[in-house]
């Protein structure tokens, strides 16, 4: 049997998805300057205050992010705006506003986002920033970073941009490696021929030649091994577990049905005789053919001609004679009442 040819695109596109991903990985894995000049606190940071203290700086409207390094924030803080040359009597409310920038770095630093603003004016505010009750924060830095300019920064950057490109190009080819390899056996199965093999299992044709089609409509199975008689319209052969039971039957080592049934009533000696052949009434008998006897045309000829009935028939005729029935004179009964009644 021809095998069919596979489809070469599945393979095709699985190779470059995966080419693509490593591609992207080590695009992005080369953008570490890049990486930290927009998502490193340190370099991006408007404002940033050491230990107990506080720091002035004029604001734009946006978000804002109070970034520490992990392990080195045990501080509180507190952003004030300054009216003037003082602070107003109440600080902004603190409340992490929702923002597409996370901190990070290419040195693997982790940053914790302690603190967030809304900032909605546009003027000078003031980051206070106290050590918690009990702890040393004389070395901890926090960093107020504006994030809305930040968000997509990315998109500057062509090295930035062509590894995230590549990345996501990998990860679209990849399922559709799988889509279509699906289609390719999903065809290739709707127009396969499924067959019976002799011994029970079933045979895919993945491709149909003009020879097999040929031997279809003949009524021949090109797929089924040839098989030779007494079986081969049951699709069984002599094989080397075949056993002929006729023999055994006939030698004694098997018996029959009648002989189990005897052996089962107790008959010992019913069981035990030799049988000839098990299979001698199963052979076809030649039909006998029964003579059509010549009827006797010669005496119906001459019947329908009216010639006298001899009461003889011919000797050909398988017709019985029947005599006929003589018609017997009946006398008319006399009645001789009259003559008792005289006496009387």
């Amino acid at each position: 049997m021809v095998e069919a040819t596979r489809n070469p695109w599945p393979l095709r596109l699985a190779i470059a998805g995966a080419a693509m991903l490593v591609l992207g990985a080590f695009l992005l894995a080369s953008q570490g300057p890049a990486v930290d000049e927009i998502w490193d606190a340190r370099n991006v940071a408007t404002l940033e205050t050491t230990g107990e203290t506080s720091g002035v700086a004029s604001l734009e409207e946006g978000c804002y992010y109070a970034v520490t390094i992990k392990g080195a924030n045990n501080v509180e803080v507190n952003l004030t705006k300054i009216e003037g040359s003082a602070r107003v009597s109440e600080s902004l409310e603190n409340k992490i506003c929702a923002s597409d920038w996370a901190p990070m770095s290419s040195d693997d630093t982790a940053f914790i986002i302690t603190d967030g603003w809304k900032v909605i004016e546009e003027a000078e505010y003031a980051l206070d920033t106290t050590c918690i009750v009990d702890t040393d924060c004389s070395n901890d830095t926090v960093y107020l970073v504006h994030t809305n300019p930040l968000q997509y920064a990315a998109f500057e950057s062509p090295g930035l941009l062509l590894g995230f490109a590549t990345c996501c190009m990998g990860l679209l080819v990849l399922p559709l490696a799988g889509v279509v390899l699906w289609l390719s056996r999903s065809k290739q199965a709707a127009t396969s021929v499924v067959m019976m093999n002799p011994d029970g299992t079933m045979s895919q044709a993945q491709e149909i030649t003009p020879e097999m089609m040929a031997a279809f409509a003949r009524g021949e199975n090109p797929l089924q091994p040839k098989v030779d008689a007494p079986f081969a319209d049951t699709g069984l052969g002599e094989t080397e577990t075949f056993v002929d039971g006729k023999q055994s039957v006939m030698s004694g080592n098997l018996l029959t049905t009648e002989q189990v049934y005897a052996l089962m009533r107790g008959d010992v000696e019913e069981a035990g005789k030799n049988v000839a052949d098990p299979f001698a009434d199963s052979a076809p008998k030649p039909k006998q053919v029964v003579p059509i006897k010549d009827p006797n045309t010669q005496t119906i000829a001459s019947w329908d001609a009216g010639a006298p009935d001899t009461g003889q028939i011919s000797e050909n005729t398988s017709r019985p004679y029947v005599q006929p029935v003589k018609k017997v004179e009946q006398k008319p009964e006399q009645n001789n009442d009259w003559k008792a009644w005289d006496e009387v």
